[in-house]
């Protein structure tokens, strides 16, 4: 049976930033990335290599350890899962273990879980890049921010608001009075906001704070959806079957 990390909780959520659990699953959205790239480079060259040359019957074999090594880093990723995400996941059965060589590469190539695990690891790559983006974005933004009181005044160093062109917010209210409608329209110019006092920089530094525990709340909860991806695809069928 497999064992997944509970749901979010309001608790958990305030508790974000303490908890070491949440610097696991940070760990794991980091190594997502480099992961999926070796995963889907090798996968794609082996099968792109593979099945043209299987008219040779040289691509057989190629394609068949192909799928072994898919295998291997399917056992890997269970592994990480349940270190980093804290998700206990059975490890499936292996039928192509024991047998003739014959109903070896029947067990391989017929076993679900096999292209059930090659799914998965071809889809780490895309699954990859929206994580790397998401925190390096995220958190670069987040701790530049909660830095600003220690970087505003130093030389060279700008942090604000510096749009390419003026902003304009316009606002507006209205009520109907008789026949008249009476209201207020207020019109904001915006063209920079450039931090160049402490008290400035305590505001953006608070604003930091507030988004760097959003995103490590968000990380929490990507961290919990890709336990429930894992299970769906790594595990031994519970979370398959419960949906």
């Amino acid at each position: 049976m497999s064992s997944l990390p509970p749901r979010p909780s309001v608790r958990s959520v305030c508790a974000a930033p303490v908890r070491l659990q949440t610097y696991r699953h940070l760990c794991y959205l980091a190594l997502v990335f480099p992961l999926g790239f070796i995963y889907f480079n090798v996968l794609v060259t082996g099968f792109s290599l593979a099945i043209p040359l299987s008219v040779m019957l040289v691509g057989v074999p190629l394609f068949l350890l192909t799928l072994l090594v898919a295998r291997g880093f399917a056992a890997v990723e269970r592994r990480l899962t349940g270190y980093l995400l804290d998700a206990d996941l059975a490890d499936p059965s292996y039928p192509f273990l024991d047998g003739s060589p014959v109903e070896r590469t029947k067990a391989l190539l017929l076993d679900g879980t096999t292209w059930r695990e090659c799914l998965y690891l071809l889809l780490h790559f895309p699954v990859g890049i929206v994580a790397f983006t998401f925190l390096t974005t995220g958190l670069t933004v987040a701790l530049t921010l909660v830095a600003t009181p220690l970087l505003y005044d130093a030389p060279g160093v700008r942090i604000g608001f510096f749009p390419g062109g003026s902003v304009t917010v316009s606002q507006s209210l209205s009520v109907p009075w008789g026949d008249l409608l009476v209201g207020v329209d207020v019109v904001t110019t915006v063209s920079q906001w450039a931090v160049d006092s402490f008290a400035d920089a305590l505001l953006f530094s608070l604003l930091g704070l507030v988004g760097l525990v959003l995103t490590l709340n968000l990380v929490n909860a990507a961290a919990w959806l890709l336990a429930q991806s894992a299970a769906f695809f790594l595990g031994d069928g519970t979370a398959r079957d419960a949906s």
